[in-house]
């Protein structure tokens, strides 16, 4: 008899227990989502982007196969923006064009990169010339001026075949 009353009070358990269980879902998933609903229109609202692109970061991938540099011929001298501290600081950098190598318009446009380098000088130097000695120190703001630079560029000579710009000399003083 004893067996038979615990296994009745264990299946009331459980039916308490289903119950309960049922009783919490109908509960916690309309305001579950309202929630997502709520960071959805957030989210929206500020332009973020909820799906990773097929880059890495977003940027196109390019593979190594096709992918063509252009080093510039000369370093160049830039001045940074003065910090307040009355001494004038300058960046030496030599600059590599990396650019999708398989694309119809990379010929020309590679000839028209050996014809105008002061058109990337003058790019690279309008973005660099920004910030000074202290930010363009940190890492996180030398891939910001990167990606400045390769934005520019692909404006100034109307493409979009340029995907990165390395810095081969990267001197700060």
């Amino acid at each position: 008899m004893k067996k038979n009353l615990i296994s009745v009070i264990i299946l009331a358990l459980c039916l308490v227990n289903l119950v309960l269980n049922a009783l919490m879902v109908f509960v916690f998933v309309p305001s579950i989502k309202k929630t997502d609903n709520l960071v959805t229109e957030i989210a929206a609202i500020l332009n973020l982007e909820l799906e990773r692109k097929d880059g890495e970061e977003g940027k196109p991938s390019v593979s190594l196969a096709d992918a063509a540099t252009y080093n510039l011929s000369d370093n160049t001298t830039i001045p940074l923006k003065n910090n307040g501290s009355g001494t004038t600081h300058y960046a030496v950098l030599g600059i590599s064009i990396s650019m999708d190598g398989s694309s119809k318009d990379y010929e020309t446009l590679n000839t028209k990169l050996g014809e105008t380098e002061s058109w990337v000088v003058d790019v690279t130097r309008s973005v660099v010339q920004e910030y000074t000695y202290e930010e363009i120190s940190d890492s996180a703001i030398q891939a910001v001026i990167k990606q400045e630079i390769v934005d520019g560029l692909n404006e100034k000579y109307q493409t979009d075949i340029i995907f990165d710009v390395t810095f081969s000399t990267f001197i700060t003083q």
